[in-house]
């Protein structure tokens, strides 16, 4: 009978150790997955974001055909603040600078435009930004 009641308590169920043990383990494997799927969708963010900024910069280039040659400058503009659809807002989250530049000899104007993207710990703009350039030529010459 006695060989009979340690076998029943050897073999009865898990002790603290094993449960605390088991509940590490299934915590550890959450928070990493936990961790994957944040790194995922902030990556998947900032991927939108530069997207976006190339959109933007895309649609001021292609603006240029609905200018004349001699008035492409009016295209130039400083730190313009705007949303995803490029209207101007205080709070959107790019700041577009067109620069025109006529450097390059009679009949040609190069136009650089940068889209710098806000970032969303600090709120402001810093470094991550795109930009695209197009040379120009005037069909005079």
């Amino acid at each position: 009978m006695n060989a009979v009641k340690h076998r029943a308590r050897r073999f009865g169920g898990f002790t603290v150790i094993e449960v605390m043990v088991s509940l590490l383990i299934l915590v550890l494997v959450v928070a990493g997955g936990y961790s994957l799927i944040a790194r995922a969708a902030n990556l998947s963010r900032a991927a939108r974001h530069h997207y976006v900024a190339i959109s933007l910069a895309k649609n001021r280039i292609e603006r240029t055909r609905n200018f004349e040659f001699k008035d492409l400058n009016l295209l130039g503009e400083s730190d313009v603040v705007m949303d995803a659809n490029g209207s101007p807002v205080p709070s959107g989250w790019y700041s577009r600078t067109t620069t025109v530049s006529t450097n390059y000899g009679p009949g040609l104007t190069e136009i650089v435009v940068t889209v710098k993207i806000r970032n969303m710990k600090t709120g402001g703009f810093g470094t991550e930004q795109e930009s695209l350039r197009t040379l120009l030529a005037d069909g005079a010459y």
